[in-house]
C-alpha cells in the first residue's frame, strides 16, 4: 500500500507543531546518514521532545500505513539509525532525566542522556554504567540499550542485557509500559494480556526445546548482537523480565525506549596497563585463556597491520618501529578498588602468561602519562585508519565474536580475506577476553564492480564466521541493514522464525523500523550505499561518526557538522555526475543550513576523530558570495580601521540615548532601514552594550616589570550591556588589576586600527584578515621590543587566531598570565557564588583548568552550566543571526542556579550573548579577580 506523505506531513505538522517537523529536502537528505555507510532519505523528519510527541507520531504512523524508525545520537555502525517515512529523533531538550538512587545501585537514564554524562554523574560514587562503547562520549543511552552496544570492558558481563532493571516505552499501538512501576504493570496486565501470554508461552516452548535452548545459552557465550535477545527466552519466565531484555538490542523494531534504569556497577580507582608483545598472532591469541578472569579488566589484540598503521604517528611509542614483522600486541588493563590488589592483580598476570615467549619484557605501569599512550595507540587505529584512506573512499568497521580458542585460526582466514578480495589494507582489532574482532577496510564504491566485490567479501566473512567457526557476525554494533541478510545463516530456521514471531507480537503492522534484523532481502547490505565524493581537505576524511554532533551549537537550530558535510558530498557527488542544475539548487537551498549559520567554532574539529575542520571550510565557502560591493567595504573597513572601530563604539553609544529617548519601536525601525542599506547593520536588541574605551594609563613605577597590553576589538568596542553593574570598560579594569599586581602597562600605538583579523576570516576575506594579523603582529613585536618586554591580549579568540601562525613574538592570553603570574601576587576574599563559562575558544587554547582555577580562588561555588558547549554568538555574527545565539543558549536560564547574579568568560562578544539569554551579567574573568582583590 502506497502511503500519501503529504496528509502524513499535514498531519504531522498540525498535531506537533511545525518547529517539530521538517520535509525541507536539504535537511531531510542531511539526516539521512548514520556513522554506517548506509544512505535513505526519509520522507519527513520529527524531533520529537516528550513521550506524547512520539504518541502522537506514532499515531499517525499507523493511521496512513507509514514506517517509523527511531534514532538517538546516530552514531550506529551498521545502517540501523536511518530509514525511509518518519524519522522519529530524539529531541535537542528532551528525554534526559538522570536520577541516582540514593545508595547509588541505580541510575535511570532518559534516553537521550549521553553514556559519559551519565558516568560523570555516577563518578562521585565510584560506580558508573555498565555498558561501555568507544562512543561513549557522543552515543545517547538510547541508542546503547537498542544496539546492546558493549566495549573494552564490559563483555558479556556488565553490558545493558546483563545490568538492566527495567525501562520505560511505548510499544507500536501507542500504549506506555513502565516495567520498573507495579501500577504501570498491573494496568499493561489488563489491557494487553495476551501479549504477557504469548511471551510467556514462547519462553516455555524455548525452554521445552533442549536443542534450540542449548543452541541459544551457546551463541550469548560469547558476544552476539545478532538477530533479536533470544536469551531473554530461556533466562527468564517473567513476561515483563522478557520484555526488558528483548528490548535490549532490539534496535527500535519492537518499541521506542524512554527511559532506562540500569544496575550500576563498581568503577575501580586503581589502574594499571601493560604491553604484551608477541612474535605472532598465534602466540598472543594463545594467551587469551590464561587471562579471563579478576584480574584481568580489559585485553586488547592488535594484529600486525594495526601496529603498522599507528608506527610513527603522534603520541605513538617509539619502539613499534623496531618490532619484527608478524609481531602483534595484547594491550592488557587490570583495575582495583586499592593500590595492595592492583599490585596482586599485576603480578598474577605476569605470571600467568609467563610460559609465553614475549619479544620485551612484559611491565605493567599505573602512570596515566605512561598508559594513556598505550590506549591511544588502540583508540587512535580507526581514526589513522579513516583520516589516511583514499580520497573518495569509505571506511567500514565490522566486528565479529568466535570461541577465544578459535581467535588466532579466524584471525588468519580474515587476513586470507582481505588480500583475496583486494582490501589488503585491512586491519584486525579487538575484545580480545570476549573473543571480539573488529576489522577495518576502505573500500571505494564508485562502481557496481567495486559494490559487488564488496557483496562477495561479505559473503567470505559470514561463511567463514558462521559455518566454519559457529561465531557472531555482529558482536557489539547491532545487527542493522549490514548483517540482516546473514540473521538465520547464523542462527538456523528454527530461532529465525522464533524472532519473526516476536517481531510479528509486539509489532504486527510492521512499520517499526522495517527491514532492520529481519529481512528477507539477501542484498539489503549493498544496497543505499552512500557515496565518499571529495569535498575540501579540510573535511574529506570525515567518517560520519556523529562525533562532533553535541559540541554543535547549532544542532537544535538546523545542521550539525556531520550534516553539513553529508550535504556538501551530495552537491559535489551531483557536480561529478554532470548534473549542475540539481547540484545548484541544492547549493542555494542549503546556503542558509550550511553557510550562513555555522557559527564556525571548530569545536568540531575538537570533538572530530580525524580531524576534520568544517568551521574553516564554511569560512572558505564564504568566499565566493563575498560581492564586488561587499569586498570594496571590506577593504575601507580593513584600511581605516581605527575609524570605522571608534564610530562602532560611538554608534552604540548614540544607539543607547536613542533607545532611551525613543524606546525599542523607533530604535528597531530605524535598524530595519540601515539593514536595507547593508547586512552588516544588526538587529534592534535593548540588551546592546554600549561603547567601549582605551584604557587611561597610569605613570611608570621605578622597578616594575612592563607589559604589553593589546585590548582587543571587543573589549573596547563593547562596554557594559544594561546587566552589567560595573560600568566601567573591559581595558580599564585590566590595566588595573595589572597595576595592582606591580606591573608597568603599555598598549600599542594607534591600537584602535590593529586586528587579530578574524572579523574579516569569518566573512571568507582571507587577504584582508591575514594582512591585519601581520599588522597586529609587526605593531606588538615594536612596542614589546622585539619580544623583550611580555604581550598580553584580553580576549580569547583574538589571542587564537594571532598565535596561530606561530609569531615571532612571545603572546600570552590575559587568562593564561592573570593565573600563571598575577594570582599570587593578590590577596583575594572570596564570594558565595560564581557562574563559568568554558567556551570553545577556551578549549582551543587549553585555558580551562586555568580559568576554572581562578574562579575557583575567588569563589567558595563554582557553577558551570551543563552542556553549554558554545555561545553561538561567533564573534559579530551574532548581530546579525541573532538565532544562533539564542539556539546555542535556549536552556542556560533554567540551567542556572537560583542565586547566580554574575558570570564570568573571557570574550566581549561571547559575554554580551551569554548575558542577553541568561539574564544575569557576564563579564571577563579579569572583573573578578579585580572585584575580590580590592584591599
Amino acid at each position: 500500500m502506497s502511503v500519501d506523505y503529504k496528509a502524513v506531513i499535514e498531519a504531522l505538522k498540525s498535531r506537533l507543531g511545525p518547529q517539530a517537523v521538517s520535509d525541507d529536502p536539504v535537511r531531510r537528505f542531511a539526516w539521512s546518514t548514520d556513522a554506517s555507510y548506509f544512505r535513505i532519505v526519509p520522507e519527513v523528519v520529527v524531533h520529537a521532545d516528550s513521550l506524547d510527541e512520539v504518541q502522537q507520531t506514532l499515531a499517525i504512523a499507523r493511521e496512513h500505513g507509514a514506517p517509523v524508525t527511531f534514532r538517538a545520537a546516530g552514531t550506529s555502525l551498521s545502517g540501523q539509525a536511518i530509514g525511509p517515512g518518519i524519522l522519529l529523533m530524539l529531541g535537542h531538550d528532551g528525554f534526559r532525566q538522570l536520577k541516582v538512587s540514593s545508595d547509588g545501585t541505580k541510575v535511570s537514564l532518559g534516553a537521550a542522556v549521553i553514556g559519559a554524562d551519565a558516568n560523570a554523574a555516577l563518578k562521585a560514587l565510584d560506580k558508573k554504567i555498565g555498558p561501555d562503547p568507544a562512543t561513549l562520549a557522543s552515543a545517547m543511552i538510547g541508542g546503547i540499550v537498542n544496539n546492546n552496544a558493549s566495549g573494552m570492558c564490559c563483555g558479556t558481563a556488565q553490558n545493558s542485557y546483563q545490568t538492566i532493571d527495567s525501562l520505560r516505552m511505548v510499544l507500536a499501538d501507542g500504549t506506555v509500559l513502565d516495567t520498573g512501576s507495579e501500577a504501570s504493570r498491573q494496568a499493561f496486565e489488563q489491557s494487553h494480556g495476551a501479549l504477557l501470554n504469548d511471551l510467556s508461552n514462547l519462553a516455555a516452548m524455548v525452554k521445552a526445546n533442549h536443542g534450540l535452548a542449548a543452541r541459544i545459552r551457546k551463541k550469548y557465550a560469547i558476544k552476539n548482537t545478532t538477530g533479536y535477545s533470544l536469551n531473554a527466552l530461556v533466562d527468564f519466565s517473567c513476561p515483563f523480565d522478557i520484555i526488558n531484555h528483548l528490548m535490549v538490542g532490539s534496535e527500535g523494531t519492537l518499541g521506542f525506549v524512554e527511559q532506562v534504569t540500569y544496575h550500576t556497577v563498581d568503577e575501580a580507582r586503581f589502574k594499571a596497563s601493560a604491553m604484551a608483545v608477541f612474535f605472532s598472532m598465534e602466540e598472543a591469541a594463545s594467551a587469551i585463556p590464561f587471562l579471563i578472569g579478576k584480574s584481568v579488566a580489559a585485553a586488547e589484540l592488535l594484529d600486525w597491520a594495526s601496529i603498522r598503521a599507528v608506527t610513527g604517528k603522534k603520541g605513538m611509542p617509539d619502539w613499534l618501529s623496531s618490532l619484527p614483522e608478524g609481531a602483534a600486541i595484547l594491550l592488557i588493563e587490570s583495575r582495583a578498588a586499592d593500590a595492595d590488589t592492583l599490585q596482586a592483580y599485576t603480578e598474577e598476570v605476569i605470571g600467568k602468561i609467563a610460559h609465553i615467549p614475549t619479544e620485551r619484557p612484559i611491565v605493567f605501569s599505573t602512570d596515566p602519562a605512561v598508559y594513556s599512550k598505550y590506549w591511544a595507540m588502540r583508540s587512535g587505529l580507526f581514526p589513522i585508519i579513516g583520516g589516511e584512506r583514499p580520497k573518495g573512499s569509505s571506511v567500514i568497521i565490522e566486528d565479529v565474536a568466535f570461541e577465544v580458542q578459535h581467535l588466532a585460526a579466524a584471525a588468519k582466514d580474515l587476513t586470507a580475506l582481505f588480500h583475496e578480495h583486494g582490501y589488503p589494507e585491512g586491519v584486525i582489532y579487538g575484545h580480545a577476553l570476549a573473543g571480539n574482532f573488529h576489522f577495518i577496510i576502505t573500500p571505494t564504491f564508485a562502481s557496481q564492480g567495486d559494490i559487488d566485490r564488496f557483496h562477495g567479501f561479505m559473503q567470505a566473512v559470514a561463511e567463514m564466521v558462521i559455518n566454519k567457526y559457529d561465531g557472531s557476525m555482529k558482536a557489539e554494533h547491532g545487527t542493522g541493514r549490514a548483517v540482516a541478510p546473514f540473521v538465520e545463516m547464523e542462527w538456523g530456521s528454527e530461532a529465525y522464525t522464533l524472532m519473526k514471531s516476536i517481531k510479528s507480537l509486539f509489532d504486527p503492522s510492521g512499520l517499526l523500523n522495517p527491514g532492520v534484523i529481519l529481512n528477507d532481502d539477501a542484498t539489503v547490505h549493498v544496497k543505499n550505499i552512500k557515496p565518499c565524493p571529495v569535498v575540501d581537505d579540510l573535511v574529506d576524511k570525515c567518517i560520519e561518526c556523529g562525533f562532533c554532533e553535541k559540541t554543535c551549537p547549532t544542532s537544535a537550530l538546523n545542521l550539525t557538522p556531520r550534516q553539513r558535510i553529508a550535504t556538501l558530498r551530495e552537491i559535489s557527488r551531483l557536480e561529478a555526475s554532470g548534473d549542475e542544475e540539481a547540484a545548484s539548487r541544492m547549493r542555494d537551498a542549503a546556503k542558509y543550513d550550511v553557510v550562513d549559520t555555522c557559527a564556525a567554532c571548530q569545536l568540531c574539529t575538537i570533538a572530530c576523530p580525524v580531524d576534520n575542520s568544517m568551521g574553516q571550510l564554511v569560512r572558505k565557502l564564504r568566499t565566493p558570495y563575498i560581492s564586488t560591493t561587499e569586498q570594496k567595504v571590506l577593504d575601507f573597513q580593513a584600511k581605516h580601521f581605527g575609524a570605522v572601530n571608534q564610530v562602532i563604539s560611538t554608534g552604540f553609544d548614540t544607539l543607547g540615548v536613542i533607545h532611551k529617548l525613543t524606546g525599542d519601536t523607533v530604535t528597531s525601525a530605524l535598524m530595519k532601514v540601515g539593514r536595507m542599506v547593508s547586512k552588516e547593520v544588526p538587529y534592534w536588541d535593548p540588551s546592546f552594550p554600549k561603547g567601549g574605551a582605551l584604557p587611561k594609563l597610569p605613570p611608570h613605577k621605578v622597578g616594575q616589570e612592563t607589559l604589553v597590553y593589546f585590548p582587543a576589538c571587543g573589549g573596547r568596542t563593547f562596554g557594559p550591556t544594561p546587566l552589567d553593574k560595573d560600568k566601567r570598560p573591559l581595558p580599564e579594569v585590566v590595566v588595573q588589576v595589572l597595576e595592582r599586581a606591580g606591573y608597568n602597562v603599555v598598549i600599542p600605538e594607534h591600537t584602535r586600527s590593529l586586528c587579530c583579523g578574524q572579523m574579516w576570516e569569518s566573512k571568507g576575506d582571507f587577504k584582508n584578515a591575514d594582512g591585519k594579523r601581520r599588522e597586529l603582529i609587526e605593531a606588538l613585536k615594536a612596542k614589546s621590543e622585539n619580544g623583550k618586554l611580555k604581550v598580553v591580549v584580553d580576549a580569547l579568540s583574538c589571542t587564537k587566531r594571532t598565535l596561530g601562525g606561530d609569531p615571532d613574538v612571545e603572546i600570552l592570553d590575559l587568562v593564561e598570565f592573570l593565573h600563571d603570574d598575577v594570582l599570587s601576587r593578590l590577596s583575594i576574599r572570596q564570594k558565595p557564588l560564581v557562574t563559568l563559562h568554558l567556551g570553545c575558544s577556551a578549549r582551543h587554547l587549553k585555558v580551562e583548568a586555568k580559568m576554572q582555577a581562578i574562579a575557583d580562588t575567588c569563589a567558595k561555588e563554582v557553577h558551570k552550566p551543563a552542556g553549554i558547549e558554545c555561545c553561538g554568538y561567533a564573534g559579530e555574527k551574532g548581530l546579525y543571526k541573532p538565532e544562533i545565539n539564542a539556539s546555542a543558549l535556549r536552556n542556560i536560564k533554567k540551567l542556572l542556579p537560583a542565586a547566580a547574579t554574575e558570570g564570568y568568560y573571557a570574550n566581549r562578544m561571547c559575554e554580551v550573548g551569554l548575558s542577553k539569554h541568561s539574564g544575569i551579567s557576564y563579564r571577563h574573568l579579569v572583573y573578578l579577580l579585580e572585584e575580590c582583590s580590592r584591599g
